[in-house]
């Protein structure tokens, strides 16, 4: 009989992975899979340990669950629970990774890009040195089962195909300046091909704003915020790699959450797995400041 780590006779360890697989996945359905358990062992397993540390860890929403304040100190210390243990699973496969080489086709919006998938390269490929990353930027979804893309960050979960979507974390919006620009209404904006976005229809309920500047894309509305002549609403991930910026006081305007995607059939191909760990680890840390 296996015995169970416990810190007395009530909190249980095992416990720890239910809540980090509810906290990266937002549903009970999404969670089970990814401990291959039914979606009422996780409730179970989530409301006990709730019920031992005596305060909910997780707010039910019409788009699933998401954690609360007090579930962060949980979540953190299942993180440093999981970590040796998936250091002893890659040394386990270090024979594996030797054979892991080739294309991995990875696609995201700009943003993503170019501030979270691009700096966690040196690593992945200082590690792999076989395989080859293809990024492509897109605004609109490439098709995984055509196999436009191996890999997808999404800003929504994709409610149709042979998918599998892990949520990776809620993404705070905030307007970012110089602090010398003196006339605080001069504003950057995304121009009408990006209408629908959440950014956008934020910036345009707000009175008094000039649009200063428009793009189709982040990167010059950026550089123009970097260089004084506007504010922009930036992601907070990538507004805090700039100490010549600073962010609006207050709570953030505007909230998205980001999914990695990945087609059922290619989820275990081991370049795939490979890239796809990797980059949500990172991302992960990135989104923890």
């Amino acid at each position: 009989m296996t015995e169970r780590f416990r810190t007395d006779d009530r909190l249980d360890w095992n416990d720890l992975r239910y809540v980090l697989a509810l906290s990266r996945h937002g549903s009970l359905s999404a969670a089970a899979r990814s401990l291959k358990v039914n979606h009422a062992t996780v409730a179970r397993r989530v409301a006990a340990l709730e019920a031992v540390l005596g305060t909910p860890l997780f707010d039910r929403h019409a788009r699933g669950y998401r954690a609360t304040p007090a579930a962060q100190p949980v979540i953190a210390a299942a993180e440093q629970v999981e970590a040796p243990l998936l250091q002893l699973g890659r040394m386990a496969g270090a024979r594996q990774a030797e054979q892991i080489e080739g294309l991995v086709r990875v696609t995201a919006t700009e943003g993503v890009a170019a501030y979270a998938i691009a700096p966690a390269l040196p690593a992945l490929l200082r590690r792999w040195p076989k395989l080859q990353i293809e990024i492509v930027v897109e605004h609109r979804s490439l098709s995984l089962a055509r196999r436009e893309a191996d890999i997808a960050f999404r800003w929504a979960r994709p409610q149709t195909g042979e998918l599998y979507a892990s949520r990776l974390g809620s993404i705070p919006y905030r307007v970012y300046r110089t602090p010398a620009l003196a006339d605080r209404s001069m504003m950057a904006r995304y121009d009408e091909s990006l209408a629908d976005l959440p950014e956008s229809r934020w910036l345009a309920k707000q009175a008094g704003l000039q649009p200063a500047l428009s793009s189709n894309s982040m990167m010059p509305l950026l550089a123009a915020a970097r260089a004084g002549a506007c504010a922009v609403l930036l992601p907070d991930y990538v507004g805090r790699q700039f100490s010549e910026l600073v962010a609006e006081p207050g709570k953030p305007v505007v909230s998205r959450d980001l999914w990695l995607v990945l087609h059922r059939d290619l989820r275990r191909a081991p370049r795939v797995r490979a890239v796809s760990d990797h980059l949500s680890a990172a991302i992960r840390t990135l989104l923890r400041g």
